[in-house]
């Protein structure tokens, strides 16, 4: 009676917990990125296909740098050129958290703040994916703006994780074709 009994306790945890993560909850804590200007945990928010290919990318440019005897990307992520290993053993959390920083240093430098957010729709594509329309209000000195961005979110392991934002992924080519210019 004693194991039904922790089985039932056990399985209402585990729904609630589960229950608890949602497209929404998600995308609110990157959004609280966003207006908090703070990194901690952002790469946890972010979905395993989109943390896999900024690994591989990453990496690729600064050896297709490399095999030219630049070493400007490396400098860019690293502050200094290290070798190889060193690369290869850099997890992906570790170039996001690269990337996130110019993208927020970049928004310091021009006083660019996110002010507000307010999610005005959802698309649900299916049971593991959702489409979240968000209306951003940014201030910029004494001038106000406002932005209609969608966020995509997929299930992983009964959690709600997000595909890379536009200006990630933006960032993550830019980086990728300037890495492949030769000088």
């Amino acid at each position: 009676m004693h194991y039904l009994i922790a089985l039932v306790c056990t399985v209402l945890l585990n729904s609630t917990a589960v229950a608890s993560s949602t497209p929404e909850g998600t995308l609110e804590k990157y959004l609280s990125v966003l207006t908090g200007q703070e990194l901690k945990g952002i790469a946890s928010l972010m979905d395993s296909g989109s943390m896999d290919s900024l690994k591989k990318t990453i990496d690729e440019s600064i050896q297709y740098q490399a095999n030219f005897g630049e070493y400007g990307l490396q400098r860019r992520v690293f502050g200094q050129k290290v070798s190889m290993s060193r690369v290869a053993k850099t997890s992906a959390e570790f170039y996001l958290n690269a990337l996130a920083n110019e993208i927020l240093k970049a928004a310091r430098s021009q006083h660019l703040k996110v002010t507000d957010r307010k999610i005005i729709g959802k698309i649900q594509e299916n049971d593991d994916m959702v489409h979240i329309v968000v209306r951003l209000k940014m201030s910029q000195g004494d001038h106000q703006g406002t932005d209609i961005l969608v966020y995509t979110l997929v299930k992983e392991k009964d959690e709600w994780k997000l595909k890379f934002p536009t200006t990630i992924k933006q960032m993550v080519m830019v980086i990728e074709s300037t890495a492949r210019q030769r000088r």
